[in-house]
């Protein structure tokens, strides 16, 4: 998801303020299982999950 607000200062020069997100809602999205061989004691058992929530904010300047 992404949010801009573009700014203008003159007829060529404007700026854009914008902010990013990954994973917005925070859902948790689990990684793979981590045995994948048949009768070890991790076999299927899923151990980790993927990177939480992530955002990031940037501003552009168009000339």
């Amino acid at each position: 998801m992404s949010l801009l607000k573009d700014i203008h200062v003159n007829e060529r020069v404007r700026f854009q303020l914008r902010g990013e997100f990954f994973n917005t809602f925070n859902h948790v999205n689990f990684a793979n299982p981590s045995g994948t061989t048949f009768g070890q004691p991790d076999f299927g058992r899923i151990n980790s999950a993927e990177a939480a929530r992530i955002i990031q904010f940037g501003l552009k300047l168009y000339y």
